[in-house]
């Protein structure tokens, strides 16, 4: 990204090209892995995963085909499949057209049309479609955005059975020696509590696990100053460094593209650190914020029975600044069994509702969303 390309402010969607803010340590750790194994990518909601999957896509190595999918609105199997063999039909690139010519007659229709799979013989023909792409030899990376998502809502409208037998088929897949084809498997929500939700164990321990970190506080203050420049927001230093500040542990491109489109709006423009903490608390409540409404309303959907009692552990949380020790927080839950509040804690950490601080204090993952669940919950 040159000085020159100017950065569009971008929340709903994943900032792509102009837009994505470089991220070259975890793009590097990906490639590294993918080399020569299948990973599972860690990272909660709106830390910005899929935009670096697509920019991985769009710079993968020479030689290697790529393929994106979102997940998200699958529920069997077959639908995953159907997908891969259909974005394997649209890759227009001379060498790859000329490769299907002579492999298996699966690959072969793929130049045609679309391959259609029966939910009935979904592991059969996904079989076949792996026994062809194996004598291509180029490597084949599927990013995999969703994929717990896929598995939970597998699980939901059909059995378990067929969630475990989708997990199992991927696994025998990554279990193949020699193979050209790399699965990277992420998701907005933990694929750990969707597996131990439905008492599935042995399918994910052999995928390597690489994690998305919070941007570093110069790369923050550099990537605040330019989306802000590039928009014609004359924004001091030290006021960016002021809402930095106050997001603490969370500095992640997605809450500094909420400043800077709520500063587009704003008139007069902050001038002091006493604005900036009056824009930090309109962002923690405005309708734009849809980030901390949905974790709000979504928890019913994650734990169900346990709702009250994530709502309960949360609203601990919230009401201490700096966070609060494990064994505290224990204390103040005695009434919720060990291995309940261990798994309500669990999932909340993967899902991005909380995190822990260097001194091992249990805290909100993020300040904006801390102050949303104090205004929301008159803690």
């Amino acid at each position: 990204m040159s000085s020159q390309e100017a950065m569009q402010v971008v929340i709903g969607a994943p900032a792509t090209g102009n837009n994505f803010f470089p991220r070259p340590q975890i793009s590097q750790q990906l490639r590294r892995a993918l080399q020569v194994e299948h990973v599972l990518f860690l990272a909660p909601r709106r830390t910005g995963k899929t935009s670096v999957l697509l920019d991985l896509q769009a710079h993968a190595p020479a030689r290697t085909r790529s393929v994106f999918l979102n997940l998200e609105e699958f529920s069997h199997p077959e639908q995953w499949i159907n997908a891969m063999a259909t974005k394997l039909s649209q890759i227009k690139d001379a060498a790859w057209r000329q490769k299907l010519k002579t492999t298996g007659s699966l690959l072969t229709r793929l130049k045609i049309k679309n391959v259609e799979i029966a939910a009935v013989d979904w592991a059969t023909k996904g079989q076949e479609l792996m026994q062809d792409l194996q004598q291509l030899k180029d490597p084949i990376w599927f990013l995999l955005d969703e994929f717990p998502i896929m598995i939970d809502q597998i699980a939901k409208t059909h059995h378990v059975a067929l969630a475990e037998a989708t997990l199992h088929w991927a696994r025998n897949l990554r279990q193949q020696p020699n193979s050209p084809v790399r699965l990277l498997l992420t998701g907005s929500i933990g694929l750990d509590s969707v597996l131990r939700r439905h008492g599935i164990r042995g399918v994910a321990n052999d995928l390597r696990r690489e994690t998305l970190k919070p941007l570093q506080p110069d790369e923050a203050l550099r990537f605040t100053l330019k989306l802000a420049q590039d928009n014609g927001i004359n924004l001091p230093e030290a006021l960016a460094q002021d809402y930095l500040q106050r997001l603490g542990l969370g500095l992640w491109p997605f809450f500094i593209q909420l400043l800077i489109a709520e500063l587009q709006e704003a008139d007069p423009l902050p001038s002091t650190c006493a604005d900036m903490e009056q824009i930090f608390q309109t962002l923690a409540r405005s309708k734009r914020n849809q980030y901390a409404a949905n974790m709000w309303d979504r928890l019913r959907d994650i734990f169900n029975s346990n709702e009250q009692a994530a709502r309960a552990l949360l609203k601990l949380v919230a009401a201490q600044p700096a966070g609060i020790a494990l064994r505290q927080l224990r204390g103040q839950l005695p009434q919720l069994e060990a291995d309940d509040f261990d798994y309500v804690l669990e999932v909340l950490q993967h899902d991005g509702y909380l995190s822990e601080t260097e001194s091992g204090n249990i805290c909100f993952f993020s300040q904006l969303l801390r102050d949303f669940w104090l205004y929301k919950g008159r803690v």
